[in-house]
């Protein structure tokens, strides 16, 4: 399995606490240090190489921007603050992502997510099946938790208003969260957009015609908006 050493620099106890449970809900994070200030993170720096930094910006001392401009390109940051305001000078400095307090799980997620498509490691972390083949995977809140889907496990997904169905070969599972929004955290090739209703796992696909996609005995329209791209992306499909 990918780990990802990460460190959270936070002054505040209870966020600095919050952080470190939601770290411990994903398995591919490994948590090196937790820090009230930025000496103890450059002890650890000194000793250990760091992926990803969850930076507070108000710090005693030294402000946690004027710090990143210190750091090496390779260590990816996620600034945290309380304050809106120092978001431009944050998304300067070329930071993944910058999160208001208090931090929930789901936006925890969604900034470690933009992680892992900018390292290009897929969002979707993958890890190992007997040790043979990788199976990609997003987490995605459900029922008040994060639950692991399997991307192979996907056949497609279905908008409903302010909820999402998500079709699996172990049943639907209601989400609220926008198609959009788990659209964006997919890899590339893997889901096709036919419809503003519907997401469809490529690889799920069974036969298609020119206003429907089938996934085994289910018929799923292709939106009138979506039909250029679909139909070009079809064509290509079936002549490789």
């Amino acid at each position: 399995m990918i780990k990802i050493k990460c460190a959270i620099v936070e002054d505040e106890l209870p966020a600095s606490d919050l952080l470190e449970l939601h770290i411990s809900k994903f398995d591919f994070l490994d948590l090196k240090g937790k820090y009230t200030h930025i000496v103890g993170l450059q002890q650890l720096l000194a000793t250990e190489q760091i992926d990803l930094l969850f930076l507070d910006i108000n710090l005693p001392g030294k402000s946690g921007i004027e710090f990143a401009k210190s750091l090496s390109k390779e260590i990816a940051i996620i600034f945290t603050t309380a304050y809106p305001n120092y978001a431009v000078e944050g998304f300067e400095l070329d930071a993944i992502d910058y999160i208001l307090k208090p931090i929930s799980l789901e936006r925890f997620t969604k900034a470690v997510n933009k992680y892992s498509k900018t390292k290009q490691i897929s969002s979707t972390i993958t890890v190992p099946v007997n040790d043979v083949e990788d199976r990609a995977f997003i987490f995605v809140k459900c029922d008040r938790k994060m639950m692991k889907f399997f991307l192979d496990e996907i056949d497609y997904l279905e908008s409903q208003g302010n909820y999402v169905i998500i079709y699996t070969s172990n049943g639907p599972y209601k989400i609220y969260q926008s198609i959009t929004d788990i659209q964006d955290r997919l890899p590339e090739g893997t889901f096709l957009r036919i419809h503003r209703s519907f997401l469809v796992a490529i690889k799920k696909i069974t036969s298609f015609g020119a206003k429907h996609i089938n996934i085994r005995d289910k018929q799923l329209p292709i939106g009138r908006f979506y039909h250029s791209d679909v139909a070009d992306f079809l064509t290509r499909l079936a002549s490789e």
